[in-house]
């Protein structure tokens, strides 16, 4: 599979995913949802909309391939597609007990903070390659 298409295809799948999440984000509303309760959070919702951010990112990176050719289009697809699924788990951690977000704590917090770096190295990586690679 080629960079751009690898790219389109998990946009689509992540937009799927997201979607499905959000209907599962409905059923703690409902009066028989209580045990889901945890689905109601402003984490998963912001983890919701992060999936779905970074789909449209991903549609935008196929895109630029398509006008520009990269040397490392691959590796630059590939850095996206792990980001795009990895960035967002930080805030479901989050949702139980574990902040993602700081480098502290015992050997959970600090193994999903640094996969949480990871993500958004990755992301920013890929992003300055196309940046880059993309200057007239």
């Amino acid at each position: 599979m080629d960079p751009e298409q690898l790219l389109v295809w998990n946009a689509g799948a992540q937009i799927a995913f997201a979607s499905l999440l959000g209907w599962l984000m409905l059923i703690p509303r409902q009066p028989w949802g209580g045990a889901f309760k945890r689905l109601r959070s402003r984490d998963f919702t912001a983890a919701h909309l992060d999936w779905l951010m970074l789909a449209f990112m991903q549609f935008g990176a196929s895109y630029s391939m398509t006008r520009h050719a990269f040397a490392h289009a691959r590796w630059i697809a590939l850095a996206l597609v792990a980001g795009g699924w990895l960035n967002p788990v930080p805030y479901v951690m989050r949702s139980f007990g574990i902040d993602a977000f700081s480098l502290s704590g015992g050997w959970k917090q600090r193994l999903s903070a640094g996969l949480s770096g990871t993500s958004s190295l990755l992301i920013t990586g890929a992003w300055l390659a196309i940046v880059i690679g993309s200057w007239p």
